[in-house]
């Protein structure tokens, strides 16, 4: 709100004086406000983009409204890396060619995880047009080159911030909105500390912290000697093993890290003045993608707006996650409760179904798939209002579905939605109509 002043020896009021408002960036609709560091006096900057020139300095105005950076502590400030400038980057498939080179020369990585490097360090600097904020699982025996990761991602990732011993609540004191890439490295992350940067990772979500909202969205490299796969598992993890290898690790010391951090945040600052727009209207086709990877493959593909065949190779590059995922779903509830829906409608022995018949269907789907479960009909039923299903009132039987067309249309579409598997559901229909042709079946 504009404060005004009295002048000396007037009752006349000065000029309305406007506070500028504390900033880490803002996103206009076609302009951006972006935080550098002044390299002389190692200060905070903002550099103002219009579309068309660039502004910098303390304070920048646009729209007749005055900005400033936002306060960061001193500690911070020195664990983040900020550009200095900007300067074109060129063609997008050669910077994202040049980021994964980095990875494969420095890191020893294959060339698709070196690549999926490369749009993870992109998806950080077009935070904004992602659905979900990516991550990578760096786990693995040699611990070396997963710590030297860590420090390639800090020189070219978007706001990147080095830590350990990591709690949520050690989240929750960050500068709120700061879109900061965070670099975790400890030995182990529980499945409290992997559900909460779960939550972080989803936009829009903002966390309750001493009276106010923090929002921590922003993308994740978590390294940990642990197995993230035995905890939460959740598919927006990008898995990068790293194991043990003959080849000497390249040195990545604090001059060159340097000199790669000088040379890229400006151009990957660039890119984000000129891509993020783009990458918000990027729309890229789902079609062979299980429901649980789209998001993710959406950011991926929203990393290299207006490039198709890049986009078209994100499946190839997610195929080994799209197998653990679909695995997975095998033994799943919701998949296996929507097949024992799709057994009930076909087998159509009566107008409803109770949920206990569903849940002995359900189980022996889950013990032709290997899998012993005791599945209880009480767990079952508030899985099938999760799905959209609206049971009839409990009975002397217990609680039922009815099995209308609706229902059954409703059944055929989940199984389309959630890639549900169906010769186990074949087989069980086939066993169901043996039982019932059978002395026993029939009494």
């Amino acid at each position: 709100m504009p404060v005004k002043h009295k002048s000396k020896g007037s009752h006349k009021l000065s000029a309305p004086v406007a506070i500028p408002i504390a900033t880490s960036g803002e996103v206009f609709d076609g302009a951006m406000i972006e935080l550098i560091q002044d390299i002389a006096t190692d200060s905070l900057r903002l550099l103002l983009w219009d579309g068309a020139t660039k502004t910098i300095g303390p304070i920048v105005k646009y729209k007749g409204r005055f900005y400033e950076p936002t306060a960061i502590s001193r500690s911070l400030l020195r664990a983040m890396t900020l550009p200095t400038h900007s300067s074109p980057q060129g063609l997008t498939r050669a910077l994202l060619a040049e980021i994964s080179k980095l990875a494969a020369d420095l890191i020893l990585l294959p060339e698709k995880l070196a690549s999926l490097i490369g749009r993870f360090v992109l998806c950080t600097w077009l935070l904004e047009a992602t659905q979900i904020a990516p991550a990578l699982a760096i786990t693995g025996p040699d611990i070396s080159r997963g710590i030297q990761l860590l420090d390639l991602l800090h020189c070219l990732s978007r706001h990147p911030v080095r830590m350990s011993a990591v709690t949520p609540a050690a989240l929750c004191s960050l500068p709120s909105a700061l879109g900061c890439t965070l670099l975790i490295s400890q030995s182990t992350i529980s499945g409290k500390m992997q559900r909460f940067l779960d939550d972080i990772s989803r936009r829009g979500q903002k966390i309750p912290s001493r009276g106010a909202l923090v929002d921590l969205y922003g993308c994740q490299a978590i390294h940990s000697e642990s197995d993230f796969q035995n905890g939460p598992w959740s598919p927006r993890y990008i898995q990068i093993p790293m194991l043990a290898t003959a080849q000497p690790l390249p040195i990545l010391d604090a001059s060159t890290q340097s000199c790669i951090a000088s040379e890229f945040q400006p151009k990957l600052l660039d890119f984000r003045l000129v891509n993020l727009g783009k990458a918000c209207s990027t729309r890229f086709d789902m079609v062979g993608f299980s429901h649980q990877l789209r998001p993710l493959a959406q950011s991926l593909a929203a990393a290299t707006p207006e490039d198709a065949d890049l986009q078209a190779e994100v499946a190839e590059l997610l195929k080994d996650e799209e197998k653990d995922v679909r695995s997975a779903n095998w033994v799943d509830l919701s998949t296996v409760a929507i097949e024992a829906i799709l057994v009930a409608c076909d087998e159509r022995k009566g107008p409803i179904a109770y949920v206990g018949e569903l849940a002995e269907i359900a189980q022996e789907i889950m013990k032709r798939r290997g899998k012993k479960a005791d599945i209880d009909p009480g767990a079952l039923g508030k899985k099938l209002k999760f799905l959209g299903f609206t049971t009839e009132p409990r009975d002397a039987r217990g609680v039922s579905l009815a099995l209308t067309e609706s229902v059954c249309s409703l059944a055929h579409q989940l199984s389309r939605d959630f890639d549900v598997p169906d010769r186990e559901t074949r087989e069980v229909k086939t066993a169901a109509r043996g039982k019932r042709g059978s002395p026993e079946g029939g009494s």
